[in-house]
């Protein structure tokens, strides 16, 4: 097969945009540039300087800018990384031999320098990459994201890690190159690097393996709008390489039989961000089939993120793979290539940790609904399902979390069955619930007393409604008074505001003992009362019809005066009447 081999011949270092003196060029030892699509890029030199001219004249020193470049016979330039200098490590060996290692990263790591805690409202993933690179003076490529969050948290993090945490979710790839950061779906396997085993590819070792393999991926999470299961779906992966293999991985392991992975862990806000999450997770995992290290000779093109088309390798595993990381070295033999393919995956032992835990945890709290409410030890637990896992299981019995709880004390409160409830986990085990309250949501609406609170002012109104619509409200407000309602309409108001008190039947029957206005009154609802007031000193008695004052044994009417008036005539009546 006739191709033009490039070669690279010549490694060229510039500090601050000059290229630095042949006298230093010389003395460089090795040069290493890692590059991978998961990490900052990073450089390292390896200088002899026996004299300390260099260690203590330069060009190199802390913060600088260094751009590495491999040149081939035509003196075609392929850039390694444009990064800066973070440390400088001299090493004063026995012997009288010494070396200087210059390290530095290209300037993503920047964006991994501060930890921040903020919220985003209202914004898309894509969105959200345009604006840290704009913040980091760092012009951006976006793939445009359609799911709008009402409300996201960066915790403690650094924006290149929130980042490629949120792209990670949504199967994207961020990553810095050349001042740009890429926020991209994968790319396609076209313009790849062709490499020729036998010529300037030395080495490769693939690995085929079955060990995550499926047919399908679902993502199941909860809808607390609708009280209902979102289930994400995927069942075709992209991120096989393009080989002479005719069977992917879910087709070799759809032999042992159908295989589905379920993903219950990663809350979702709608059907859509689902799917997406679910293809993602497939990708990855489509990504793991085929596994593998390279090395090649004289190739500086061989880019992290860029794929690479190797021949010579027979037809099953000649063609083009996606390049996860290359790592480019250069010592007086010439130039090297160890690049890795992995899919979206970074190999690195602290993600393998994060994928495989020894046993798995729940640190965090889930929606649930309540199953059960008949304890048969009368401890007032409950048992619950998670429909964002599945529809068919049910918990064991979960304790309930109540306010001032111990021994025949507290408030207790069982919900009902079909109640929504948040549940955490004894130590994370998933077998230990705890029901640590109930929560609204779109079909089950706050309390009326509540929601009528104006602006600002909800914080001020506790309530306690029953099932049925018992009600007890306290009004922190200038409203200053506490309410008990029942269902029927019977109701007691104690009013701070107006210094009265008020007792009131579903009726219409009425008692008021009113401080502020030194008086008390009871009313029916037909009219007749009775009125006490401490300003008039009086007493009054009023009735529609009859008025019948009555003693067993005696009764005595005394006053400085005495009016006694009718209409009609006035009887008077006894055994013996004395008058005068």
């Amino acid at each position: 097969m006739s191709r033009d081999t490039i070669v690279a011949s010549q490694i060229t270092i510039k500090v601050d945009g000059a290229e630095i003196q042949r006298r230093v060029l010389d003395s460089v030892l090795e040069v290493m540039v890692d590059q991978n699509t998961q990490l900052p890029w990073m450089f390292t030199l390896r200088i002899n300087d026996p004299n300390l001219t260099i260690i203590d004249e330069g060009p190199f020193d802390l913060t600088k800018e260094v751009e590495i470049e491999a040149q081939n016979e035509d003196r075609t330039r392929f850039k390694l990384i444009k990064g800066e200098i973070t440390s400088l490590e001299p090493r004063y060996n026995e012997g009288m031999t010494v070396e200087l290692l210059v390290r530095g990263y290209d300037k993503s790591h920047r964006l991994y320098r501060e930890k921040k805690s903020k919220s985003f409202l209202n914004i898309k993933d894509s969105d959200l990459a345009s604006q840290i690179a704009g913040n980091a003076g760092l012009s951006a490529e976006v793939d445009t994201t359609s799911t709008v969050y009402e409300h996201l948290y960066q915790h403690n993090q650094s924006d290149l890690e929130f980042l490629m945490e949120r792209a990670w979710r949504i199967g994207y790839e961020c990553f810095v190159d050349e001042g740009k950061l890429y926020f991209r779906k994968p790319p396609s396997l076209s313009g790849a690097v062709e490499v020729a085993y036998g010529e300037d590819l030395l080495s490769f070792f693939p690995v085929a393996s079955l060990a995550e393999q499926v047919d399908e991926v679902l993502v199941k999470g909860w809808d607390s709008e609708k009280l209902e299961a979102i289930v994400g779906q995927s069942n075709k992966g992209k991120l096989y390489p393009k080989i002479g293999e005719s069977k992917d991985g879910a087709a070799w392991a759809s032999s042992f039989g159908t295989g589905k992975k379920i993903f219950v862990d990663q809350p979702v806000v709608s059907q859509a961000e689902a799917n997406m999450i679910a293809e993602a997770r497939l990708n990855e995992l489509s990504g793991a089939f085929i596994e593998a290290q390279g090395r090649a000779f004289r190739r500086p093109e061989i880019k992290s993120g860029k794929p690479v088309k190797l021949t010579g390798l027979g037809n099953r595993f000649s063609g083009t793979y996606m390049v996860t990381s290359a790592v480019h070295v250069y010592v007086a033999g010439g130039l090297t290539t160890d690049f890795t393919v992995r899919g979206t995956r970074t190999g690195l032992l602290t993600e393998q940790m994060a994928h495989h835990p020894p046993i798995e945890r729940w640190p965090g709290i889930v929606p649930a609904i309540i199953t059960n409410t008949d304890d048969p030890n009368d401890q007032g637990r409950v048992k619950v399902k998670y429909p964002w896992m599945t529809d068919d299981a049910e918990s064991f019995w979960a304790r309930l979390i109540g306010p001032g709880a111990g021994p025949e004390a507290g408030l207790f409160m069982v919900p009902e069955v079909g109640d929504e409830v948040v549940v955490a986990f004894e130590h994370g085990d998933f077998n230990h619930p705890y029901v640590i309250g109930g929560v609204w949501n779109g079909k089950h609406a706050i309390p009326s007393s509540g929601a009528s609170g104006s602006s600002g002012e909800r914080p001020l109104v506790r309530t306690w409604t029953s099932r049925t619509g018992h009600e007890i409200a306290m009004f922190d407000n200038a409203d200053k008074k506490i309410q008990i309602k029942t269902t029927d309409g019977h109701n007691v108001l104690m009013d701070d505001a107006n210094k009265k008190v008020e007792i009131k039947t579903s009726g219409g029957h009425k008692v008021t003992l009113d401080d502020q206005g030194k008086k008390m009154e009871i009313a029916t609802s037909g009219g007749q009362k009775i009125s006490m007031d401490d300003n008039a000193r009086s007493v009054k008695v009023e009735s529609g019809m009859t008025i019948e004052i009555k003693a067993a044994t005696q009764m005595k009417l005394e006053a400085a005066t005495i009016d006694i008036q009718a209409s009609g005539p006035v009887n008077i009546k006894g055994a013996m009447v004395n008058l005068g």
